[in-house]
């Protein structure tokens, strides 16, 4: 190959590169958006859990009542 080719070959695959970030970008977006807006809301609730025992009769799992 010649140079000339060899450039116009390495800014076809940059280009190319480039391109393929973008668009796996634009695909994930959304994605990360949901996951973003569940770690926002997590951050703000209140620290509450719920607790669970489990019944010794019947084996169902019901909330600690406090």
């Amino acid at each position: 190959m010649s140079a000339v080719t060899t450039i116009v070959a390495t800014v076809a695959a940059a280009a190319g590169a480039v391109a393929l970030v973008r668009f796996a970008e634009r695909r994930t977006r959304p994605l990360r958006q949901a996951i973003n807006e569940v770690k926002k809301s997590a951050a703000k609730s209140n620290g509450a859990v719920i607790e669970y025992e489990q019944d010794p009769e019947s084996g169902v799992f019901r909330p600690v009542r406090r």
